[in-house]
């Protein structure tokens, strides 16, 4: 078959994608998120179900526009999806005029980079590492008192919803902040995060069930294994859970460029049959049949870019409050419109500030004249006068009469003047 989808992550794919393109193959994958993917001069035949890293940039960006912040700081693991990620959202942000004045690396440990954010007064903080990095950033934000009024932090999604306070990663990972000092640093924060979930849960998808339906057959299927059936039991969800629509959808998008191609090659008398790995056109006609694929997924609206391959989605902003992460705006990247949330009783916007006032983005420094009452003053600058009129009385009197003995020796410092 001239299509191969892959398995999840951004390393395994890169590897396949590249070395499918010398055999003809078209690659879908549903897991990868580097931006490193979206080069179609190295990855030709690529096309993958999870968006790219790079969808939050714009939404970072128009959320600082919203609060008028123009200088960003940003820290991250030094890692190639990260490094890319990165360099993406600087460019996004110059073209609004948002300075990235701070950008710290690191590898392992995230001390000394934590540190030289607070030295450098950096207030918005953008980071990007994965869910094991962020509790340890999270721990010397603690120790650096980098959270509370005068700190904004925006983390990715796609963590588990407990991930800074799960007691049993704490433990296994030799975090060094007791939960409550983790659940301190962390409130407040930001999240951006793709859809993953088609968010009409009642509506037949493409596929012919809901995603109530779906989800709830993927639960019983998992739940057939105990270490699985203890995680629901316990309100939990195995790590890759969340991604499963877009591997789903990955499997339909295959199967509806391969009907389409199917249709389009027995017209011309031909067949999928014919395809091997010489067969550039047959490859041709299923990679132009997936660029066509649009369909309504259980991951939502299914559609590619033509020049990247990427997936094109909305992304979620929520907002940390207390332990629970709320829904406070979302971002569609077709049409560049940032809407937010607002309660159905105030009609007040739902992201929350301490104190009740947006952070600046940098400490504001403001000129401020003190002045001296008049009753201090004037008494002042009486004795000041009168100071001044016998100090030139007494050194007139002492020039005068200088030739004096008892003034050429008494004090010989001043008489010598």
């Amino acid at each position: 078959c001239a299509l191969s989808p892959t398995t999840g992550c951004s390393t395994v794919c890169t590897t396949l994608a590249e070395a499918a393109n010398q055999w003809n193959l078209v690659t879908v994958c549903y897991g990868a998120s580097s931006p490193a993917l979206s080069n179609r001069e190295r990855f030709p035949t690529l096309f993958r179900t999870h968006p790219s890293a790079t969808v939050h940039n714009p939404t970072r960006v128009n959320v600082f526009q919203r609060y008028k912040w123009t200088r960003i700081s940003v820290i991250q693991e030094a890692e190639e999806v990260f490094v890319t990620t990165l360099d993406d959202l600087e460019k996004e942000a110059k073209k609004e005029n948002i300075e990235i004045v701070n950008r710290q690396i690191f590898k392992d440990n995230p001390e000394a980079v934590v540190r030289n954010l607070k030295h450098q007064d950096a207030r918005i903080i953008v980071g990007l590492f994965y869910a094991k990095t962020a509790r340890k950033v999270l721990c010397e934000i603690y120790k650096n008192k980098m959270f509370g009024p005068k700190y904004v932090w925006f983390f990715i999604g796609w963590y588990e919803d407990d991930w800074f306070m799960d007691q049993e990663y704490l433990k296994d990972e030799g975090i060094e902040c007791t939960q409550d000092q983790m659940i301190e640093a962390a409130q407040g924060h930001f999240t951006t995060e793709a859809l993953m979930w088609n968010q009409n849960r009642k509506e037949q998808t493409y596929s012919g069930r809901t995603v109530d339906q779906f989800e709830q057959a993927l639960r019983e299927s998992m739940a057939k294994e105990k270490k699985y059936k203890e995680m629901f039991n316990k309100n939990k969800t195995p790590e890759g859970f969340l991604e499963a629509p877009l591997a789903y959808d990955a499997v339909w998008a295959i199967a509806l460029a391969l009907n389409s191609s199917a249709a389009f090659l027995e017209a011309q008398n031909q067949s999928l049959d014919s395809y091997n790995y010489d067969n550039k056109a047959v490859a041709d006609i299923i990679q132009d049949n997936m660029e066509k694929v649009k369909f309504n997924g259980i991951s939502g609206s299914v559609a590619f870019s033509e020049t990247t391959g990427d997936r094109m989605a909305w992304t979620m902003i929520e907002q940390l409050v207390d332990t629970k992460y709320t829904v406070v705006g979302y971002y569609d990247q077709r049409t560049d419109n940032l809407t937010w949330k607002t309660d159905d009783s105030t009609g007040n916007e739902l992201v929350w500030w301490p104190k009740g006032k947006i952070p600046q983005d940098r400490t504001i420094i403001k000129s401020d004249i003190k002045t001296v009452a008049l009753t201090i003053y004037i008494p002042m600058v009486i004795i000041s006068v009168i100071g001044i009129i016998l100090a030139l009385i007494l050194i007139i009197i002492n020039n005068k009469f200088n030739y004096r003995r008892i003034i050429q020796h008494y004090p010989p410092s001043c008489n010598n003047l």
